[in-house]
């Protein structure tokens, strides 16, 4: 599901200028807010519909940038305010499919994909595919797999998941 965010300007004579941002959908709805190539989980709705948003690697890398958002009377979603700055670089996320997110693991530095809000790891390569097999396999059993290309391009999913959903806002770093 991709957005647009738009600055609005506080000065009436000054055009709006849009800023392409994507939110990754999450279990609780509200997903993780993309902006600039760095995310933000939503932290608390405030007065008039605004929303709070903090940087994701808040806890893990101490970062106190903070977005806050708006609904427009046009249903769009507009940022109001950015504050902070990030002391460090973006993840390197990127959405290779509908509902496909790629993002480093902060443990191992390899690759993990969100698919339909859970985990998966890498289990293994073979010619032109990647297998990748959900986060709770060995500690629950989980089942569940999907197969991609080494593009990223979605091949098929097979399995079930025998929990509830591994991926939350909460949880994008671990």
């Amino acid at each position: 599901m991709s957005h647009t965010l738009h600055f609005a300007s506080h000065h009436q004579s000054t055009p709006f200028k849009c800023v392409p941002a994507q939110f990754i959908p999450g279990r609780t709805g509200a997903g993780l807010l993309i902006l600039n190539g760095f995310t933000f989980y939503m932290k608390n709705h405030q007065a008039h519909g605004k929303k709070q948003w903090y940087c994701s690697s808040r806890d893990v890398h101490g970062c106190r940038a903070d977005v806050i958002t708006y609904k427009g009377v046009d249903g769009r979603d507009y940022i109001s305010i950015f504050r902070g700055r990030h002391i460090h670089d973006p993840p390197r996320l990127r959405q290779c499919h509908d509902g496909i997110y790629y993002l480093p693991s902060h443990r191992t530095g390899s690759m993990v994909l969100i698919f339909k809000d859970n985990k998966y790891w890498i289990n293994n390569r073979y010619l032109n595919t990647i297998n990748w097999t959900c986060r709770d396999r060995k500690r629950l059993g989980c089942n569940s797999c999907v197969q991609t290309t080494v593009e990223g391009r979605y091949i098929k999913h097979k399995g079930f998941h025998n929990h509830a959903d591994n991926y939350t806002k909460y949880n994008f770093n671990d």
